[in-house]
């Protein structure tokens, strides 16, 4: 069946969030991009920030990453959830994985929906790091995400649902 490889470096990282979107996926492995810093940047269309990668060739920075392989039908799905065309645009990118280069695609913003004002719900940064844990990713990394500064999302209910979904604990502001 056709497929394609598909980096996750967001809230699709655990592969268990990402099969809740299109079903059943195949994890490739985990990669580092250096040159690469991940931020919360782009503009979300609940008010909040979302992850980006944003590339800073020279300081020392890299991503960690997991590959997936997704069939075509199962891109077209994470096209829709990502806003693909209406926030995040797909692109290609070259990952070092099992030892050769391989060609995958990552969801990107674009410089008109990025915003340095807007913080990301804290329920979005734990998934981001509940998936940086699930693939052993460097401590460092795991806690440089966990202290991202974040907002209490006021749509309790979305909350409550994200972190049910993922078995995460919930905050103590999501539990009234």
């Amino acid at each position: 069946m056709p497929s394609r490889i598909y980096l996750a470096y967001g809230s699709n990282l655990h592969p268990h969030r990402l099969e809740a979107r299109v079903g059943a996926v195949e994890l490739l492995g985990v990669v580092r991009l250096p040159g690469w810093l991940l931020r919360f940047d782009k503009r979300g269309g609940d008010g909040s920030a979302k992850a980006n990668l944003c590339a800073a060739p020279g300081g020392g920075h890299d991503v960690q990453a997991a590959a997936y392989r997704l069939r075509f039908d199962q891109v077209g799905l994470l096209d829709s959830f990502e806003g693909w065309g209406h926030g995040y645009e797909v692109m290609p990118i070259i990952v070092p994985l099992g030892g050769t280069a391989v060609e995958a695609f990552t969801y990107l913003a674009p410089a008109q929906w990025l915003s340095h004002d807007l913080l990301p719900f804290d329920w979005y940064v734990d998934l981001i790091a509940a998936g940086a844990r699930f693939h052993g990713f460097d401590e460092a990394y795991v806690r440089a995400i966990a202290a991202q500064p974040s907002q209490c999302d006021p749509d309790i209910r979305r909350a409550r649902r994200e972190l049910e979904e993922m078995s995460l604990p919930l905050r103590a502001h999501y539990k009234r």
